[in-house]
């Protein structure tokens, strides 16, 4: 390929990081609640509503996503609102949903990809 430098391979610790991050990102309904904040924050009545489940569902589906440095929250009154702590983690999930649907929100950039020959 050109236009490509070689680079290192990552290290086996940081790909068994990298793996159990995608492996979060497996279950359908994280997936979703990071989509949903990858718009913007939002507090965990508004998640559930999103995605359909319950706030305790979405609560503890929420505290792996935060152990894992995926999310943050951040206290606001009463309400806790989270928020996807890396914009690059926002950026792959938009992609991924973009590649799946041209039509969704981000696909022009993946139309853009495909049509430069990326």
């Amino acid at each position: 390929m050109t236009g490509w430098t070689k680079l290192d391979d990552p290290s086996p610790q940081l790909l068994q990081q990298a793996a159990a991050n995608f492996g979060l990102l497996a279950s359908t309904m994280r997936l979703h609640i990071v989509w949903v904040l990858s718009q913007g924050e939002a507090d965990v009545g508004t998640l559930a509503e999103r995605v359909g489940g319950t706030l305790q569902a979405v609560s503890q589906h929420l505290a792996k996503l935060k152990l894992a440095g995926i999310v943050s929250n951040r206290r606001e009154g009463r309400r806790q609102v989270y928020e996807v702590e890396d914009p690059h983690v926002a950026n792959l999930v938009r992609l991924m949903v973009a590649k799946l649907d041209p039509q969704a929100p981000g696909g022009e950039v993946v139309r853009l990809l495909r049509s430069s020959g990326a």
